[in-house]
């Protein structure tokens, strides 16, 4: 557990859910797979969950670190309202402790060590609204972690039809994912690897609770989700093993899940990697497309492994460059050459949302944030 070097006042804290005490009086935290018991004054594994006089505490709450509006197919979502923005927001910590992670300077933080902004769940769904965003990511850092402020934010979003999605590698509980993911619209989880030598040696956490959470979200909920795997020269590169991550996708969550293979480069704690060819990600999705998959990307690199085909004719649908959409197809989430139903969400599921909510919603963001022309 990590001592706390600052600890504020409890008034000014939100008290966490997922959280029992446990026989030695220490806080157990059951919200990720890997159950801290927390002493007073510590911290989780992940920084932001604090026992404080033998109650857990959430720093993340109302405090992100990162506030950002993307594209929607940099979270990675190619099938989930392409071409659209998407208001980014991330906290401090994490429950992974990936030697890659490329947003290393707020996950492996403090909440004390980052500048964080004041933001009620109210004011994060008025800030994307007021910013013309029909979405809301929760990315960055790990979003399982401030898994009670994600909730109420989806709360609210629902109100004004705002859709809510989690960039996320899939280390949640069982106890905890249905109260979370009920209340999401799309998610993309960070398959990192498909072995447990991976996992265990490189990301200090294990392979088969990501893979369980998968399993949840396909045969136990309505998101939409797809999956990114990162390549890695020398640790998670091989042939072999795309080929056995590309057939457990196929086996167990049918051939529709769109797959993304994207390139590393050197960053945190595996500077001494060189970056991924590009080959290397082509034969990756080769071999996934080989084994029956009909989604495959490509990404970090410019290349046509960007861009949506039709599994039917295999005629281009959604054309990309990078995270920009060039070109859009789809004849009503159809192939318009050979009627081929496409998978994907590809119109706002809020979007029958009464107009006077809207007025309301974009009433309010403009008289708490000022006007914004697009």
């Amino acid at each position: 557990m990590e001592d706390l070097k600052v600890l504020q006042k409890t008034e000014h804290l939100h008290e966490a859910r997922w959280w029992d005490t446990a026989p030695d009086g220490r806080a157990h935290c059951y919200l990720c797979p890997r159950h801290c018991h927390i002493g007073d004054g510590q911290a989780g594994f992940c920084f932001i969950r604090v026992n404080q006089g033998g109650r857990l505490y959430s720093l993340g709450y109302g405090a992100p670190a990162a506030l950002q509006i993307d594209p929607i197919e940099k979270k990675p979502l190619n099938h989930f309202l392409p071409g659209t923005r998407i208001f980014s927001m991330g906290t401090a910590g994490c429950n992974m402790g990936c030697f890659f992670c490329q947003n290393w300077d707020i996950s492996k933080s403090r909440s004390d060590q980052v500048n964080s902004t004041p933001l009620s769940p109210e004011d994060v769904v008025l800030l994307a609204i007021h910013y013309g965003c029909p979405s809301i990511a929760f990315t960055y850092n790990e979003p399982t972690i401030w898994g009670e402020y994600v909730i109420d934010i989806c709360k609210v979003a629902k109100q004004y039809g705002v859709n809510t999605v989690m960039v996320t590698n899939g280390y949640i509980t069982r106890e905890a994912f249905h109260d979370i993911y009920d209340h999401v619209d799309a998610a993309n989880v960070d398959l990192k690897a498909f072995t447990e030598e991976f996992y265990g040696r490189v990301t200090l956490t294990h392979l088969q609770p990501v893979l369980d959470t998968l399993l949840w979200l396909k045969n136990e909920t309505n998101v939409w989700f797809e999956i990114t795997n990162l390549v890695i020269p020398t640790l998670n590169d091989g042939v072999a093993e795309s080929r056995s991550l590309a057939e457990w996708i196929l086996k167990n969550l049918g051939p529709d899940v769109p797959l993304h293979f994207t390139a590393f480069h050197p960053d945190f704690k595996l500077r001494d990697k060189p970056r991924t060819p590009p080959e290397t990600l082509h034969a990756a999705r080769a071999v996934a497309r080989e084994v029956g998959l009909h989604y495959v990307y490509e990404g970090n690199i410019f290349s046509d492994g960007a861009s949506t085909l039709c599994p039917g004719c295999e005629g281009m649908l959604i054309r990309r460059s990078w995270h920009s959409v060039e070109e859009n197809l789809l004849d009503d989430g159809k192939c318009p050459r050979c009627g081929c139903a496409i998978a994907g969400r590809w119109s706002n599921p809020h979007s029958a949302m009464p107009v006077s909510a809207l007025a309301r919603a974009r009433s309010l963001a403009e008289r708490r944030f000022g006007a914004v022309n697009f």
